[in-house]
């Protein structure tokens, strides 16, 4: 049997690329005539990012654990390479209004997939606190569809007490055709040297394939960061055409420099 983590893939693709970014202070110093200094010079020092990453998802159609490593390599200032594995063990519900498998009926959750999805590719530094991943790779398991995926993430009002994150994934599937995108706005609203708080909301929309017309959902989030060591938990919770649902999401990275 053949499934995607369409939407819900973006979905976790949100958390990571916003839990990895706001461990890193944004300086926005650049000027537009001297924009990528040293453009072809490696970069100095190297550095090597690891993530290690968890979490459940929860609705009324379906629900899902997934564990997850990704790995982020710089090469020069502005280009890195970017390495992701996740693993998904899901259980569908009677609705046939899940991404994860269209039309799958049944009764309860009771019926068990169990997958990992494999992820690489290049990340760019397009600006100061901006940052876009192209990705593309395959499943294994009990789902074998191959995907891309584009991850994009930027800090807006970085001088203010109340930095914004601006975050989005799109991912699309190449044997359904499902195509999925999420976006998330978040603001930093209490910042101390241990940790920071965040709020906001996001939503999530897909289509295509066998789904009819466009689906989605949405609801506000919260996030705890705690910076001596470097920890991000988040939760989210609200109602779509998957019905309510709830999510939880934690991540613990390491920074090596080469």
């Amino acid at each position: 049997m053949t499934t995607t983590v369409s939407h819900h893939r973006a979905r976790i693709g949100i958390e990571l690329f916003f839990l990895v970014s706001i461990f890193f202070p944004v300086t926005v110093n650049a000027q537009l005539q001297n924009l990528y200094p040293d453009f072809f010079h490696l970069a100095s020092p190297e550095t090597l990012d690891v993530a290690v990453l968890g979490g459940g998802f929860g609705s009324e159609a379906y629900g899902d654990i997934q564990e997850g490593l990704q790995l982020d390599q710089s090469i020069t200032p502005y280009i890195g390479v970017v390495g992701r594995a996740t693993g998904y063990q899901l259980w569908l519900g009677g609705s046939s209004n899940s991404a994860l498998a269209p039309g799958a009926g049944g009764e309860g959750h009771h019926k068990r997939l169990n997958f990992a999805r494999f992820l690489g590719g290049l990340q760019f530094v397009l600006y100061p606190g901006t940052t876009l991943s192209v990705l593309g790779g395959g499943d294994v398991g009990d789902s074998n569809g191959a995907s891309l995926e584009a991850d994009g993430s930027s800090w807006l009002l970085v001088h203010t007490r109340h930095p914004v994150n601006l975050a989005f994934s799109t991912n699309y599937d190449d044997q359904t055709y499902i195509t999925s995108s999420e976006i998330d706005l978040r603001a930093i609203v209490f910042s101390s040297e241990t940790y920071l708080i965040t709020a906001g909301g996001g939503g999530a929309i897909y289509g295509g394939g066998t789904i009819s017309g466009a689906k989605g959902q949405g609801g506000p989030d919260l996030g705890i960061y705690l910076r001596n060591y470097a920890v991000g938990f988040a939760l989210q919770g609200g109602y779509g055409n998957a019905g309510a649902f709830g999510q939880f999401s934690i991540i613990k990275q390491w920074s090596f420099l080469e």
